[in-house]
C-alpha cells in the first residue's frame, strides 16, 4: 500500500506544480494556401505537451512560461516551429502556415483547380528551387531535381542535362514551363532542356504516366515548373539579388528578381540571371576542354490578381550557348583544353535562344473554377562544329499550346474536371545549315479529358480518362533539303509523307488515411506516347557527334501500364516514406549502334528500334528528428531501377545505377537563422548495364555545407558555402552521355553565395 500512497501523492504534487507552471497559453490556426489542415500535431519542442488541430484546423495548448518552441508536423507538409517567449497568463495566438512537403514521398498540393492535392494517390516529389544551393546549381533545373530519389540526369557536362524518372526520359517526361508544354528538345540525346530557375519557386514531380492532365507523352513524369509569386503576397515591392561562385568551372551566376501587387490587384515582375562558366575540372584536377559554357534570362510577368479572378502574362527570353565535349577528348593530342578561365566559345559548340510568351487564366466561382492557358514559344537552335562562319545543323522550332479547363464541385467531397488540350508545332531546317537530320515538319496535337475524383471517411478515390491525337507531316521537298540528299523514308516521289498516332492515357487510384499518421495509396495508369520527330525521321548526320542517326516511319505508338504503391508516416519524430512500382511498356523505342559505318564519310550508324520493355524499382525516404523539431534532422533515401526488353532479356539503356543518400542537418540553438549539413552519397556499380554499354563502377562522394541568414535593412541577407566531392573523387556517372569515352564528371566543387531577400 505504501508506494502507492506514495505515487499518488507524487502525482498529486506533480500535477499541482506544473499547473502552476502552466500560465501561458498559445492558440490559432494551422492552414495551407487557402485550406485548414486537420489533425496537424502542434507540440511544445523537450516537452510531452501537444495536441493537434481540429477539422477547422484550430488549437490550443497550455504552456509553461519562458522560452518554447512550437513545432507543427502533418503528412505532407514541412515541419514547421517557431520559438516564443510567452510570461504568465500571456494568451498568444499563432496563424501557422505550413508549406508542401520538399520529403520525396510526400504529397504536395499540386492544383486546387483540377483536384490534384497531397491526398491525390500518385507517387508526387517536390523540390524548392530558391535556396542558394540550387540558385547556383550549375545544372540548372535538371540539375537540382537529381536530389529526388527517383530522379536522375542524363548530362553531357554541366550544361546540358536532361531528367529521367524511374528509368525513362528523352521524350517520355513532358515538362511545363509558364503553363507551356516544352517540345524543345526533342532532337537528340545531346539537347537539354534549356530552362534557367530565374524567377522559379519549385518544381513538383509526378513519376510514372499517372496524371492524365498533361499530354501524351508522360511516359516517364511530368515536370511542373512553378514560378515564384511571393511578390503578390508581400504587401509591398518585393523581389531578391544574389550572386554564386563554383570554384569547378570558376563559374558565376548573378540573379535578381523585383516585382509589386497593387492596392487594386494589378502586379508586376521582372526576373532576369546571367550566368557564365569555363571549362570543369574532373577529379584530380583532370580539365575537360570545351565543357564551357554561359546562358542569360530575362523574364517578366504583369497581371491582375483578385480574390475570384486571376490573370498572368508571361514573357521569357533566354539564351545558351553550349561548349561540346568531343568524344576523342581524353585521346593524347586531342584535348580541346586552352586556359584554365578561357570562356569564349570553341569549336563545336550549340548556340540556342528560346522566346516564350504565355497568358494564364484562372476564375474562382462557388461551385465550380476555371482554367485558360494560351502559348507559343520559339526556339532558335545552331550547332556550329567546322568553322564560326559556317552553320552545320540549323532548326526553327514554333509551338503554340494552348489548354482549358472546368472543375465543378456539386459537393465538398466530389469534383469533375473536364478538359481540352493541344498544340501545334512548325519544324523547319535553316536554308545555310550545311547538314539535315530530320525534315521540315508540321505537328498537331489535340486531347480531351475527364478527371473524377471522391472523398469518403478516410479514403480518397480519383480516377480518369484522356483520349490523344497527333498527325505529323513531314516534308524534305525544300530545295535545300533536296540539295543535302536528304530522303524521306520509302522515298516518295513528292518528298512529302504524312502519319498519325492516337491513343488513350487512363489513372485509377486510391489513398487512405489511418488515425491522420499512416498514408496508403495505391495507382493503376495507362500512358500514350507518339513517337517524335528524330524517332521517326532521322536520316542524317547529327553534328557534334560522331553518328550517322536513322528512324523508323513504321513505329507503333508506345503504351505504358503503371501500378503504383505507396505508404507514408509523419510523427514529430519521424518521417517515413516508401513507394515500389512496375511500368511495363509495349513498343518501346531505344537507340542503338548498329555496328556499320558509313563508307563516304567514316560515320557510324546508330539506328532507332522498337520492342515491349518493363521497368521496376522502388524508392524510400527516412527522416528522423531527436529533438522533435527541425533543428536536428537525420535523413536516409535510396532508389533503384530495373529494366529489361521482353523479347530479348537486354538490359535497358540509361537506366540509373542504386543510390542512396545519408545526411544530418543542424540548426543551432545558439545560432538563428544558421543552418549546416553534410551528407554522403553513394552510387553502386552498374552491372546490369544495356547494349552498346559498358560496366559502370560505383563512386561515394561527400557533401558538407553552411548557410547563415540574418535580418539586413528591412530584408534577409544570405551567406552560404558549400562543398561538392569534397575529396575530389574521380567517377563517371552511368547516365552520362559521355561514359563511353570514359570522360569523367566534375570533381570538388565549392560554391560560394551571397543573396538578398527584401
Amino acid at each position: 500500500m505504501k508506494p502507492t500512497i506514495f505515487t499518488c501523492l507524487y502525482l498529486v504534487l506533480f500535477h499541482t506544480t506544473f499547473a502552476q507552471e502552466r500560465l501561458a497559453v498559445v492558440y490559432g490556426t494551422v492552414a495551407s494556401d487557402d485550406e485548414v489542415v486537420a489533425a496537424a500535431t502542434i507540440s511544445i519542442a523537450n516537452t510531452s505537451i501537444a495536441t493537434k488541430s481540429d477539422p477547422s484546423g484550430r488549437f490550443r495548448l497550455s504552456v509553461p512560461a519562458g522560452n518554447v518552441t512550437v513545432a507543427v508536423h502533418a503528412l505532407g507538409y514541412a515541419p514547421y516551429s517557431k520559438a516564443l517567449q510567452v510570461a504568465a497568463n500571456d494568451s498568444v495566438h499563432l496563424s501557422i502556415r505550413l508549406e508542401p512537403s520538399s520529403v520525396t514521398l510526400d504529397e504536395v498540393v499540386l492544383d486546387r483547380q483540377t483536384g490534384l492535392t497531397r491526398r491525390t494517390p500518385y507517387a508526387v516529389s517536390g523540390v524548392e528551387m530558391q535556396s542558394l544551393s540550387k540558385s547556383g546549381n550549375p545544372g540548372g533545373i535538371a540539375g537540382a531535381l537529381r536530389e529526388i530519389p527517383g530522379v536522375s540526369g542524363a548530362g553531357m557536362g554541366p550544361g546540358i542535362v536532361k531528367p529521367f524518372i524511374r528509368g525513362l526520359g528523352f521524350s517520355r517526361v513532358v515538362t511545363l514551363y509558364q503553363g507551356n508544354k516544352l517540345e524543345n528538345h526533342q532532337w537528340g540525346q545531346d539537347h537539354g532542356l534549356g530552362l534557367n530557375n530565374a524567377g522559379v519557386r519549385s518544381v513538383d514531380v509526378i513519376k510514372g504516366p499517372a496524371s492524365i492532365l498533361y499530354g501524351s507523352g508522360a511516359l516517364g513524369g511530368v515536370l511542373m515548373v512553378k514560378d515564384d509569386e511571393s511578390y503578390l503576397t508581400s504587401g509591398k515591392v518585393s523581389g531578391s539579388l544574389g550572386s554564386v561562385f563554383n570554384s569547378n568551372s570558376n563559374g558565376t551566376r548573378t540573379f535578381g528578381s523585383i516585382g509589386n501587387r497593387f492596392q487594386n490587384g494589378f502586379f508586376l515582375n521582372v526576373d532576369a540571371a546571367y550566368e557564365n562558366h569555363a571549362d570543369y575540372k574532373a577529379g584530380d584536377g583532370l580539365l575537360i576542354g570545351n565543357s564551357r559554357f554561359n546562358n542569360h534570362t530575362l523574364r517578366a510577368h504583369a497581371g491582375v490578381d483578385k480574390d475570384r479572378f486571376k490573370n498572368k502574362l508571361s514573357f521569357t527570353y533566354h539564351s545558351q550557348d553550349l561548349g561540346i565535349i568531343a568524344d576523342d577528348e581524353l585521346e593524347e593530342g586531342e584535348s580541346l583544353v586552352t586556359t584554365r578561365n578561357d570562356r569564349s566559345m570553341q569549336l563545336p559548340f550549340q548556340q540556342i535562344r528560346d522566346y516564350l510568351a504565355s497568358y494564364n487564366q484562372e476564375t474562382r466561382h462557388e461551385h465550380f473554377e476555371t482554367y485558360l492557358h494560351l502559348s507559343h514559344h520559339y526556339n532558335d537552335r545552331n550547332e556550329i562544329e567546322e568553322s564560326f562562319d559556317q552553320l552545320d545543323l540549323g532548326l526553327m522550332q514554333r509551338n503554340t499550346f494552348y489548354s482549358g479547363r472546368i472543375t465543378l464541385h456539386p459537393d465538398r467531397d466530389l469534383s469533375h474536371t473536364l478538359g481540352v488540350q493541344g498544340g501545334f508545332i512548325s519544324t523547319s531546317n535553316k536554308v545555310a545549315a550545311a547538314e539535315t537530320l530530320i525534315p521540315d515538319a508540321n505537328t498537331s496535337d489535340v486531347g480531351v479529358y475527364y478527371l473524377g475524383s471522391f472523398d469518403w471517411k478516410n479514403f480518397y478515390f480519383q480516377g480518369g480518362a484522356r483520349f490523344d491525337y497527333r498527325k505529323v507531316n513531314a516534308d524534305a521537298s525544300a530545295q535545300h533539303l533536296v540539295d543535302h540528299g536528304f530522303t524521306l523514308p520509302g522515298d516518295p516521289a513528292d518528298r512529302k509523307l504524312s502519319v498519325d498516332f492516337s491513343g488513350f492515357s487512363g489513372s485509377l487510384g486510391a489513398s487512405y488515411m489511418l488515425a491522420a499518421q499512416h498514408q496508403f495509396k495505391v495507382n493503376l495508369s495507362t500512358g500514350f506516347r507518339a513517337p517524335d520527330l528524330a524517332e521517326l525521321f532521322s536520316n542524317g548526320p547529327h553534328p557534334g557527334t560522331n553518328r550517322f542517326e536513322m528512324g523508323s516511319v513504321d513505329f507503333k505508338r508506345e503504351q505504358s501500364i503503371q501500378t503504383d504503391l505507396s505508404y507514408s508516416f509523419s510523427s514529430p519524430a519521424v518521417d517515413i516514406g516508401a513507394s515500389v512500382y512496375s511500368n511495363a511498356v509495349s513498343n518501346y523505342i531505344f537507340f542503338v549502334a548498329t555496328g556499320n559505318i558509313r563508307p563516304e564519310d567514316g560515320l557510324e550508324i546508330w539506328a532507332f528500334q522498337q520492342q515491349d520493355a518493363v521497368l521496376y524499382g522502388t524508392e524510400w525516404e527516412l527522416a528522423y528528428r531527436p529533438l522533435l523539431d527541425k533543428r536536428l534532422e537525420l535523413t536516409a533515401k535510396g532508389a533503384l531501377v530495373r529494366g529489361n526488353l521482353r523479347e530479348s532479356d537486354e538490359h535497358l539503356t540509361f537506366v540509373p545505377a542504386d543510390n542512396y543518400t545519408f545526411q544530418i542537418a543542424h540548426e543551432p540553438r545558439f545560432s538563428t537563422g544558421t543552418r549546416l549539413f553534410a551528407a554522403v552519397q553513394h552510387t553502386a556499380a552498374q552491372n546490369r548495364f544495356g547494349f552498346n554499354e559498358q560496366r559502370t563502377p560505383g563512386y561515394t562522394l561527400v557533401n558538407a555545407g553552411a548557410q547563415h541568414e540574418f535580418a539586413f535593412t528591412g530584408g534577409k541577407l544570405s551567406a552560404a558555402l558549400n562543398v561538392n566531392n569534397a575529396f575530389d573523387v574521380s567517377y563517371v556517372d552511368h547516365l552520362s552521355i559521355l561514359r563511353a569515352f570514359s570522360i569523367p564528371n566534375p570533381g570538388r566543387n565549392i560554391g560560394l553565395a551571397l543573396g538578398y531577400r527584401f
